[in-house]
């Protein structure tokens, strides 16, 4: 179980007329990515996504961009495709997935929410949707693009 070292891509991006909005790309932002909001970014700015404190994920790049440039963003209600950060751990329809630390900027994991065993709950905030197929590790699939936080509870 490893982090994926290239973006895989798939076509089309978005399978239904969902909302969208124009934004500035922060550093190169290629479609199909999540993006995400910084907390220290610049007004109207998205860059890919990578699990980190302030991010939040809004939604999937539709267009490619670079610095400066404008990116089309499918925003929450799109069904868009999504990229499992992972080489190995497939994703199964109807998990929540959240944006990854992985160095392939854009990409999705299972966000574990069972109960845990310690005595505090664990937040979820970069949470992107929900998984509409199993998705294979290394692949893409379809993604429901709702973001929301999670909290994951403690079982003591």
């Amino acid at each position: 179980m490893s982090d994926i070292s290239a973006f895989a891509t798939g076509n089309p991006i978005m399978l239904n007329n969902g909302p969208t909005a124009t934004f500035i790309a922060e550093g190169t932002v290629t479609a199909g990515q999540v993006v995400a909001i910084d907390a220290t970014g610049v007004s109207m700015s998205v860059r890919g996504a990578v699990a980190e404190t302030g991010e939040r994920p809004i939604g999937v790049a539709l267009t490619s961009a670079t610095t400066g440039e404008y990116v089309t963003v499918a925003l929450p209600g799109s069904i868009c495709y999504a990229v499992n950060a992972d080489d190995t751990t497939a994703i199964d329809a109807g998990d929540h997935l959240e944006t990854n630390n992985n160095a392939v900027l854009g990409t999705v994991n299972t966000a574990v929410v069972a109960a845990t065993g310690g005595a505090t709950v664990t937040v979820h905030d970069a949470v992107i949707g929900y998984a509409l197929d199993d998705i294979a590790g290394e692949g893409y699939g379809r993604m429901l693009v709702w973001p929301h936080t999670v909290t994951q509870p403690n079982s003591s």
